[in-house]
């Protein structure tokens, strides 16, 4: 889905564990994200550093979907 929309010139980043497989299936931006069980998340955190994890994710995708790309990118 997310190389249809870049086609249709819609950027998108994609967030995920599996940055490989995210690039090998042609997505042009990727966030990792946090584990497979919790991609967007971590039980061990309290509610404010939950926020802050996820705060911090969000903000790394509108990086990635601002940034003219000429190739496949990881944003770390």
């Amino acid at each position: 889905m997310a190389r249809s929309l870049e086609e249709a010139g819609i950027p998108v980043a994609q967030l995920c564990t599996m940055v490989n497989v995210a690039l090998g299936i042609g997505s042009s931006r990727v966030v990792p994200s946090r584990s497979v069980l919790y991609p967007t998340g971590d039980p061990e955190l309290d509610a404010k550093g939950e926020r802050d994890l996820r705060r911090r994710l969000i903000e790394k995708a509108l990086e990635a979907v601002q940034s003219p790309i000429a190739e496949a990118t990881v944003f770390e």
